[in-house]
């Protein structure tokens, strides 16, 4: 059995069945054993769509334009998949990211011949040999969570991250590392990982036997915060790793509805995306770093200002939202892209 197919990958989708069936479809293409698409009951026909196309369905494909030269991506057939190697989980319910992919990972944990695993989000392409490359470096007993080397989906394929991000510990924000510069320029892999906290969550991959240690993500994020949350649960004796020549495209934003013209800019948050941030980083900091929870919603008090400020008016009042006491789970506003409330 190849290296690559003790790999199963989990894809969370709400409302991009496209994205999300190209995502499963590079992961099988590049000889992934079995892909879990969770469905966190999306109410465009979502489900419907890729089982569709299993069955042989009308599904184009969109690669990156001008693939990095040797970083094409391949995508298997649908509807040539042997029974089992993609499959199509229904939630009743959208319980946010963390409980869809904790969905998919137990169902893949109880997978014979897998262990391996993969978090890989539906705006996200596997290029060619980025599972034989996350399956090298797992091969150190001391690595935890791995992260890839994500690039930009349209040419010229600038750098979103080198593996992840390094954490401020006391601003409880993360920042990209590499992000805007090419992969020509990546640092060796030591000095990379000397200062990573925790993997970009574009593709995150991981042993099996890492679930025993850190358990499952934690289902009280929504969106956001899963990555370094994760990364700490693993404690002292897993660290977060990189694979280089794992190479990722991102449609950054794709899934929030948020946009960034050019890696390294600053992005246009969704309202949604802004609430979720804000939320996350104040519970994130209840949970590991109680003194500094205050500090959270001060932060996104001022932050819910320059909102407004700026004349992003639903964006203030998403953030103030979620800087309150006792915010809502879900992004309480209706009129949101990617909400079902």
């Amino acid at each position: 059995m190849s290296l690559s197919a003790r790999f199963g990958a989990v894809i969370v989708n709400y409302r991009c069945a496209p994205l999300a069936l190209d995502a499963a479809l590079s992961f099988l293409g590049d000889g992934g054993g079995r892909a879990v698409i969770v469905d966190n009951a999306s109410d465009d026909g979502s489900p419907d769509y890729i089982e569709a196309a299993m069955r042989g369905g009308a599904h184009a494909p969109e690669s990156p334009p001008d693939p990095l030269p040797g970083r094409a991506v391949r995508f298997a057939d649908p509807a040539r998949l042997a029974p089992g190697r993609l499959s199509v989980l229904r939630s009743k319910t959208n319980g946010g990211f963390a409980a869809g992919c904790n969905a998919g990972l137990r169902l893949l944990a109880a997978a014979p011949k897998i262990d391996r695993l993969l978090l890989l989000n539906p705006d996200a392409l596997l290029a060619q040999g980025a599972l034989l490359a996350f399956a090298g470096r797992l091969m150190d007993d001391s690595a935890g969570l791995c992260g890839a080397s994500v690039v930009a989906f349209d040419a010229p394929h600038r750098v979103q991250a080198f593996g992840g991000a390094a954490f401020d510990a006391v601003l409880m924000t993360g920042r990209n590392i590499g992000e805007g510069e090419t992969l020509a320029q990546a640092p060796d892999r030591r000095s990379i990982e000397a200062r990573l906290d925790y993997p970009l969550g574009a593709a995150i991959a991981l042993r099996k036997d890492y679930l025993s240690r850190a358990g499952y993500l934690d289902e009280r994020y929504f969106l956001y915060y899963e990555e370094i949350d994760w990364a700490r649960a693993g404690g002292g004796a897993y660290r977060p790793v990189w694979a280089p020549e794992a190479v990722v495209y991102h449609r950054y934003g794709a899934a929030s509805k948020s946009e960034r013209r050019v890696a390294g800019e600053p992005s246009q948050r969704s309202p949604l995306s802004d609430y979720h941030m804000t939320r996350s980083r104040v519970l994130f900091a209840a949970k590991w770093r109680p003194p500094l929870a205050p500090l959270a919603m001060l932060a996104g008090g001022a932050q819910a200002a320059r909102r407004y400020l700026r004349g992003r008016p639903r964006n203030g009042a998403a953030v103030l939202r979620a800087s309150l006491p006792g915010s809502p789970r879900r992004f309480p506003f209706s009129t949101a892209a990617h909400t079902d409330d």
